[in-house]
């Protein structure tokens, strides 16, 4: 009945509707070219060419081009960025060999809460009513504070229309069991007041690359099947000619169904089934624009709420009845609230300029698996964090800017230092511009780490109330050139980094000694229980460079990226190397044809290989240096894009993971008595095909 309900109000959006293709456009005052214009840790909407930081930028219509539906399809062709799966608690990323928890994902500036397994599961992020999405891959902790000592995700939204009525209905279906449906409605009643709406549908059948089709009489599936549904809305109101104030709301709500296998078929049959409910709804206050003509305030006030349950169920097949198992049932609560304040100036004619702002940030847990000693509330814990924070940006002359910033903050469980910050952004010559940039990171540990307690038959992970916070410093340098020869299109960019994090937080095996969890492999042991401690160091240092050159239709893009992850092993050995260096690469090309309103593309995304070392023993329990290799692997998507009735109609089609990878070989160990054999980690489910059909109609003025 859901499903039918959410279907029917879909598609009566798209009902005898006209549609222009400028609706897309935002209508923010600004004149600058509206493709390149950047937010994420701006004074103001910036030109991406002006701005101190570099900043990715994925537009909407790549994203649609690309035929992806969620943040993790998205980002797996994306340079820098390495997708892990986790076929219970979903997909996570690692940015320039950094951890997901050191990269803080936003939506609109408003960090994204609920970290499951430590990392945002990137498939619950919906990009049905983005924009664009900005990547930071350096630390933002002066602008964003924890979290965000890795990078920075920010996905934008939609926010304007330029007709009186606008509305899009998309379709999408996978030959390997998927669809999705989602919708949008903007109405514009007077020319400064915009509401919006919109919804959809995701549902997975579930796939199995072992049993290589879903149509199986087995239960289980190795990809579990999963349903989603997710609406909001907004309201904008332009009070005056450079501001507006906007209410957004969103939800989301997600089932995932992992069916246990057939135990005793041949007498009373009976199966284990884990139902995982996900819950989100989040609300936001944006106020926006110019004071006067020099000063621009931006003022965000967020709150966010996660709920994650999971059910454990006895199925009997011979009466069809299922029961819950006891202490087996576990719900997890999460609440966060922001407040952001900034102001910045912008005077065009002076070589100073500054931004000044409030971050105020509170987070509690509930759960029967939250174990904070310290709270008066049981199964309860929270943590807060107060900050002012600001920057100074001297344009020295034409050619050359100079900024520094720093934070100060108040955490209400850890002495947060000083974050400092220094950028220069200098114009070599006017198609060619140096950027360099220092920052210091912070990220406290989360509740999670601190006081986590997971004991089950198959678990035994506990929080770490001892943690340290991390710091780290991040150097970067980058040189950007571009030029055009008539109808040619040229550029290139060449970055170097390198991040040394002090007291990264990890999982560890550990064993209890005079009442102390300590790490197992400090004492020469091994186990099977497991708890966060700190790392004394862990560093990256790598580069990438890039290269685009457009002429006429054809767009061609390339991209390696060298990063080496430092092997905290090679301390006390000398048979391991301080860096692993990985090789990655990847690249794409387009070409439209404009009569035909045609467009073909292909991606491709080479992973190389992943080396850990860890301590291991041999059968006489003398230390010895043990290897675990995941082979590397290639992804590529073939899409094609065509356009009906005057651009009011797209279809979009094709081909993802063209090679039909699916679960890449790890093996490694020293041989030991401990060691482990080879076997295999899923990353992907094959060779699928998909089709699109977008409708997008507009009309009055």
């Amino acid at each position: 009945m859901r499903t039918a309900t959410l279907y029917c109000f879909l598609l009566l959006l798209g009902h005898h509707i006209s549609y222009s293709q400028d609706s897309q456009l935002d209508t923010i005052p600004w004149s600058i070219d509206l493709d390149d214009v950047v937010v994420t840790a701006q004074y103001a909407p910036t030109d991406s060419r002006s701005a101190v930081h570099r900043v990715r930028i994925i537009q909407q219509e790549e994203i649609a081009q690309r035929g992806v539906v969620n943040l993790e399809q998205l980002l797996r062709q994306e340079l820098n960025i390495r997708i892990s799966q986790d076929l219970v608690l979903g997909s996570s990323l690692n940015l320039q060999g950094i951890s997901g928890q050191n990269v803080q994902i936003m939506i609109d500036g408003i960090p994204i809460i609920g970290r499951v397994g430590d990392d945002i599961d990137l498939s619950q992020v919906s990009l049905n009513n983005i924009e664009r999405v900005e990547i930071v891959d350096a630390p933002l902790s002066v602008n964003y504070g924890t979290n965000a000592l890795g990078g920075v995700i920010n996905l934008i939204t939609k926010k304007s229309q330029l007709h009186r009525f606008d509305t899009q209905v998309e379709y999408q279906q996978e030959s390997i069991g998927r669809k999705n449906l989602n919708a949008a409605l903007g109405v514009r009643p007077t020319k400064k007041l915009l509401i919006r709406f919109q919804g959809g549908y995701n549902k997975f059948d579930g796939f199995d690359n072992v049993k290589d089709s879903i149509e199986t009489d087995e239960r289980s599936f190795q990809w579990n099947p999963k349903e989603q549904y997710f609406a909001g809305g907004s309201v904008r109101y332009d009070f005056a000619k450079e501001q507006h104030i906007r209410y957004a709301i969103n939800w989301f709500d997600e089932e995932v169904i992992n069916l246990g296998s057939i135990r005793r078929p041949q007498f009373k049959p009976y199966a284990f089934d884990d139902y995982y409910y996900t819950t989100r709804h989040d609300h936001s206050l944006h106020q926006e624009g110019a004071i006067g003509d020099n000063y621009f305030l931006k003022t965000t006030i967020g709150y966010n709420y996660f709920q994650r349950k999971k059910n454990t169920y006895r199925f009997d097949f011979d009466t069809e009845e299922k029961s819950e198992l006891a202490n087996e049932q576990d719900t997890t609560r999460f609440n966060a609230w922001v407040f952001r304040p900034v102001l910045a100036s912008r005077y065009s004619d002076k070589k100073l300029n500054f931004q000044a702002g409030i971050d105020i940030r509170y987070e509690d847990a509930l759960g029967q698996r939250i174990n904070d000693e310290s709270s008066n509330k049981e199964n309860f814990s929270e943590i807060s964090d107060y900050a002012v924070f600001g920057s100074i940006q001297y344009q020295a002359f034409d050619q050359l800017v100079l900024q520094a910033g720093a934070r100060i903050a108040y955490n209400s469980r850890f002495d947060a230092p000083v974050v400092p910050s220094f950028n220069l952004k200098y114009a070599l010559s006017e198609n060619l511009t140096l950027r360099s940039s220092y920052a210091k990171g912070f990220r406290s540990p989360s509740l999670k780490e601190l006081f986590f307690y997971f004991v089950d038959a198959n678990h035994f992970i506990l929080g770490n109330a001892d943690l340290k916070a991390e710091t780290s410093n991040n150097y970067q340098l980058s040189l950007d050139w571009q030029t055009k020869i008539k109808s040619q299109h040229f550029e290139a960019s060449a970055t170097a980094f390198f991040n040394d994090i002090k007291h990264k937080i990890d999982l560890y095996q550990y064993v209890e000694i005079d009442g102390k969890l300590v790490p197992a492999a400090e004492v020469g042991q091994t186990s099977t229980q497991y708890a966060y401690f700190n790392q004394s160091r862990y560093k990256t240092v790598g580069g990438n460079l890039r290269l685009n050159y457009t002429v006429k239709n054809l767009s061609l893009n390339l991209g390696c990226s060298p990063i080496g992850r430092y092997n905290l092993l090679s301390e006390s050995t000398d048979d391991v190397s301080p860096f692993t260096f990985v090789f990655e690469t990847n690249g794409n090309i387009s070409y439209r044809f404009p009569k035909q309103a045609l467009q073909l593309s292909l991606y491709i995304r080479h992973n190389d290989k992943l080396i850990r070392y860890f301590q291991d023993y041999d059968d006489e329990d003398n230390p010895v240096t043990g290897e675990l290799i995941q082979d590397g692997f290639t992804l590529s998507d073939f899409t094609l894009s065509k356009y009906f009735w005057k651009k009011r109609i797209q279809f979009i089609g094709g081909v993802q993971n063209i090679f039909d990878v699916r679960n890449v070989p790890f093996s490694g160990g020293s041989g030991g008595a401990h060691s482990g054999g080879g076997s295999s980690t899923p990353v992907g489910m094959g060779r699928s095909w998909f089709v699109r059909l977008s409708w997008q109609f507009g009309w009055g003025s």
